[in-house]
């Protein structure tokens, strides 16, 4: 199915906003637990800049693994495997691509390495697989069409497993379908669907504000809807508001009472719970002390930050007395 093409790894990662790879897809059909849909249009329109991994030591390291996982795929399965030199792309859609850690000699199969920390080891349990990973293997199947897909996983250093996964043209075919509609945002730059996990891009997208108020007042039946739909909206923010409030103040009476029975001991051991009430130290620096008996390094190595607050009232201006 796939065209092998000549572009290389290099490009494709220095050039990563003009390509969907195996590693976009999740974020695509929202299912990423790292990047929404919106993170990753706004990444790939160059609206937010694109995260520089390079310099981390986790990748780092998972690149100079990358042999040694599967070497030991190889010691395991007795399947003999060699590095894609190439990327291969869609044949109808070349923006989607796939580049490959191991094609699996004289089969129709394929292998991608991988590794984690120890804390992720809950992860690889039985069959289970990251779905991201199980997304991004899905695509690169479908991308080369191959049969059969196989991950590896060396875990803390310790731990080696490998599954495999068998490609589901369906699911391949949903995918490719969820993709183009992805790319249809990028190219004419409207983003999509907002989900709640968005409020750090947002903020990062609009960090500043113009002077400009919209309005919304009904004047049609379309109109009153909508401005019906929005205060509704509003309304319920204010009562969860007011419930987060009520909540906080019963967790406060609460610990109160924990608090009042340790005392000054250490803390509080039942059958179920572990309560303990520790000391704990905090460095703050006295800025208005420095401010006046050393201004000129206050001066030199002070911070002002710029960040949006969201404030709802009463619209004073509508109000019927």
């Amino acid at each position: 199915m796939a065209t092998q093409t000549t572009i290389s790894h290099n490009d494709v990662v220095t050039n990563r906003h003009e390509y969907i790879g195996g590693s976009d897809i999740a974020a695509i059909l929202n299912m990423s637990r790292y990047k929404t849909p919106l993170k990753l249009w706004a990444e790939k329109t160059k609206k937010i800049q694109m995260p520089d991994i390079s310099n981390i030591e986790a990748v780092e390291m998972g690149t100079k693994l990358e042999q040694f996982v599967a070497d030991m795929f190889t010691e395991r399965t007795g399947k003999i495997v060699r590095r894609a030199a190439k990327v291969y792309q869609h044949p109808d859609y070349p923006y989607m691509v796939a580049h490959i850690d191991r094609l699996v000699t004289g089969t129709d199969e394929l292998l991608e390495c991988k590794t984690c920390s120890v804390f992720k080891k809950d992860e690889w349990i039985g069959e289970e697989i990251p779905q991201e990973y199980i997304l991004q293997l899905m695509w690169y199947l479908g991308i080369t069409g191959r049969k059969i897909g196989y991950i590896a996983v060396l875990i803390g250093g310790q731990s080696f497993k490998y599954k495999q996964i068998e490609f589901d043209k369906e699911m391949f075919d949903s995918m490719v379908e969820a993709a183009k509609e992805f790319w249809q945002h990028v190219k004419e730059d409207t983003p999509p669907a907002v989900v709640a996990e968005d409020d750090e891009t947002l903020k990062e997208l609009y960090s500043n504000n113009s002077e400009v108020m919209i309005e919304l007042f009904p004047e049609d039946e379309k109109s009153t809807e909508a401005t019906m739909n929005l205060e509704d909206a509003i309304a319920h923010i204010q009562e969860l508001k007011m419930h987060k409030s009520n909540i906080e103040d019963e967790i406060k009476e609460e610990e109160t009472k924990l608090k009042n029975i340790i005392k000054d001991n250490l803390g509080i051991k039942t059958p179920k719970y572990v309560v303990t009430w520790k000391s704990q130290e905090k460095t703050n620096l006295n800025t208005k002390l420095l401010k006046e008996e050393k201004p000129e390094i206050y001066e030199k190595y002070k911070q002002i930050s710029s960040y949006r607050v969201m404030k709802i009232t009463k619209n004073k201006e509508t109000e019927v007395a």
